[in-house]
C-alpha cells in the first residue's frame, strides 16, 4: 500500500512554501526532479506517480492554476531524500530574459524589449527576484535535513509598464541550477514553457519549438528528450505525421515513412 500523503501549504505575500511529509518518497507528480550525474554534475528528470523518471530539460506550467490569475507554485523542484548532503544550497540563476511565443519563435515581450513588456518575479517567503533584460542571478535554498530538497517557488507573471495586467501569452524562463557544494556541477540550461491563458495545442507548439531548436540532438530521433528512443518518440512522430513538424529527423520537409524508419532503427538508448 503506497503511504497517505500529508501536504500543507504556506502562502506568504513573497512566496509559498510546500512542506510534503511522506509523499517525498514516491515524488510529487509534475515536479522537476533533481539528482546528481556519476559524473557530479546537476541534473533534471520528469517526475511522477511512480517516482524521478527520464532526464529531461522542458518543462510545462500554466499560470492561474492555483486560482490566482497570472500566478503559479508549480512545477516545484524535488530532489529525494539522500540526494544533497547536508549543510549546503540548492539555487538557480535566470540564464535570459523571459520571453514571448510568437507562433514561430520566442522573442522579446515586446517590441520595446522585455523591460517595456512582461517581467517574471521569482520569489521564495522574503527572497525574490525579477527577470531583466539580461541574464541575473537568482538565489538559494537549505538543503533539508535528509539530505532532500523540495521546494515550490512562487511564479507572478508582471504587466509591461503602462498595462493593469500581464497578457495572454506562452512565456519562457530559462534557468540554471546549482549547489553550494564545491563537488557537485551546475545544470546544463533548463527551460520552462509557461503558459498564461492561451489555449492547449498553443503552449504544445511552443513546447516543441523549444525540444527542437534549443536542446542539442546527438541523437536526433530522441524527439523527447529523455536518453531513449521509446514510445514518447514514436507517439510524437506520429502525432505529427504528414506535417513539416520538429519530427522530420531526415529533414525532408514532411513527417513520414522514412523518418519512422530511422526512429525504429534507433530505438533504445541513445550512444
Amino acid at each position: 500500500m503506497k503511504p497517505s500523503c500529508i501536504h500543507i501549504y504556506r502562502s506568504l505575500a513573497l512566496g509559498i512554501a510546500w512542506v510534503s511529509s511522506s509523499c517525498l518518497a514516491q515524488g510529487h507528480d509534475g515536479d522537476i526532479g533533481l539528482r546528481v550525474s556519476t559524473d557530479a554534475v546537476l541534473t533534471t528528470h520528469t517526475i511522477s506517480s511512480g517516482g524521478v523518471g527520464p532526464q529531461t530539460r522542458v518543462f510545462r506550467s500554466s499560470f492561474g492554476d492555483t486560482g490566482i490569475s497570472g500566478f503559479t507554485s508549480n512545477p516545484g523542484f524535488e530532489a529525494l531524500p539522500g540526494t544533497f548532503t547536508v549543510g549546503y544550497r540548492i539555487g538557480f540563476d535566470v540564464g535570459a530574459p523571459l520571453l514571448a511565443w510568437n507562433g514561430s519563435g520566442f522573442g522579446a515581450t515586446d517590441a520595446g524589449g522585455p523591460l517595456a513588456g512582461e517581467r517574471l518575479k521569482i520569489s521564495f517567503i522574503t527572497l525574490s527576484i525579477t527577470t531583466d533584460a539580461t541574464a541575473i542571478p537568482g538565489f538559494s535554498l537549505a538543503v533539508q535535513s535528509d539530505g532532500g530538497w523540495h521546494r515550490h517557488l512562487a511564479f507572478t507573471l508582471q504587466p509591461g509598464t503602462g498595462s493593469p495586467a500581464p497578457d495572454d501569452g506562452i512565456y519562457l524562463l530559462e534557468l540554471v541550477l546549482w549547489s553550494t557544494d564545491p563537488t557537485v556541477q551546475p545544470s546544463e540550461h533548463v527551460w520552462l514553457v509557461m503558459n498564461n491563458g492561451r489555449p492547449l495545442i498553443e503552449h504544445e507548439a511552443a513546447e516543441a519549438w523549444v525540444i527542437a531548436n534549443l536542446l542539442p540532438t546527438p541523437c536526433p530521433a530522441d524527439l523527447q528528450p529523455s536518453g531513449q528512443v521509446d514510445g514518447q518518440d514514436l507517439a510524437f512522430l506520429l502525432s505529427g505525421w504528414g506535417t513539416s513538424g520538429s519530427a522530420d529527423i531526415d529533414d525532408s520537409g514532411v513527417v513520414d515513412g522514412s523518418d519512422l524508419t530511422i526512429l525504429l532503427g534507433a530505438w533504445g538508448a541513445c550512444p
